[in-house]
């Protein structure tokens, strides 16, 4: 979702992830439990839900930097979750959970990752399986794209394949939401999605449509449904794109501003705020200062 250096392989443009980072802190935690769904009666009057935001996974600390961390950092997040009551959920669930078909686990959090990078499902899906954790992945339809055609797969670099999605959606524990088809660039004076100086609400409202939605058909097409959440390129949001969006039928939207979420069955799905998981801190300390404990 944060900007990433980009260059050619060929003819092709790729994302490079992000060089020079430092090396992470771990605790791993042990002592398991499983968390129990709230009570319906707590739930009526809403539900906290903190989200974290992660981009790249890598064992190569050279790559790591604030967007990339070490694959053994994230399995230390699942383990202190797991060992602190907290259940990963999706944004089905809270979909679910508005419209009165379910309830959420007493902890759930938004475990996300942006931009749709192939090391996601080299460290993440693996550690996802073994710990039996939900995440959810937004990828950009351009560079999907891209790689299905190619085939490339490199960790440090490449996107994920429309094939590699449909086995980690399969799994049910992978769940993959619009990140836009290609508005994720910083060009001609446009950062992500958001407006561009001067740009009149009919042009910009016939940008975002044909951009997102042509990111649903892709996912329809490929995965079998269409997203029911955007997360905005770069966390910017333009101004009257909420609108927009909600009228292309996304009824929940992901930010990056660092907040706790409070959500209700009657809403609180849109502009999700999600703190960004930095390399150089334990788990401990990273969701004492998330959760304020």
């Amino acid at each position: 979702m944060f900007a990433s250096f980009r260059f050619r392989r060929g003819a092709a443009a790729a994302a490079l992830v992000f060089l020079l980072g430092c090396a992470a802190g771990l605790l791993l935690q042990r002592g398991f439990h499983r968390a129990a769904p709230a009570s319906t009666a707590v739930q009526e009057e809403g539900v906290s839900l903190p989200a974290v935001m992660y981009h790249g996974l890598l064992r190569d600390k050279s790559l790591q930097n604030e967007y990339v961390i070490d694959p053994a950092l994230f399995e230390s997040d699942l383990c202190w979750l797991r060992a602190n009551g907290y259940t990963p959920v999706h944004i089905a669930d809270l979909l679910a959970y508005a419209d009165g078909e379910g309830t959420l686990p007493e902890k759930p959090i938004l475990l996300t990752f942006d931009d749709g990078y192939y090391n996601n499902y080299l460290y993440a899906y693996p550690l996802a399986r073994q710990y039996n954790m939900k995440i959810v992945i937004a990828p950009i339809g351009y560079y999907s794209d891209l790689y299905s055609e190619t085939g490339e797969e490199r960790a440090p670099y490449t996107h994920l394949t429309w094939d590699r999605m449909r086995e980690m959606r399969a799994s049910g524990l992978v769940e993959f939401q619009n990140h836009s088809y290609n508005l994720h660039a910083l060009t001609d004076g446009r950062t992500g999605s958001a407006r561009c100086e001067g740009e009149g609400d009919d042009a910009y409202c016939a940008l975002l449509s044909s951009d997102l939605t042509a990111m649903q058909e892709k996912l329809r097409e490929e995965l079998g449904e269409p997203a029911s959440c955007f997360v905005y390129p770069f966390g910017a949001v333009g101004s009257g794109e909420e609108e927009i969006v909600q009228g292309l039928g996304f009824r929940c939207t992901l930010t990056c501003e660092d907040r706790i979420n409070w959500i209700t069955r009657k809403g609180g799905f849109l502009s999700l705020g999600r703190r960004l998981r930095p390399p150089d801190c334990s788990s401990a300390a990273f969701f004492a200062d998330l959760l304020g404990s």
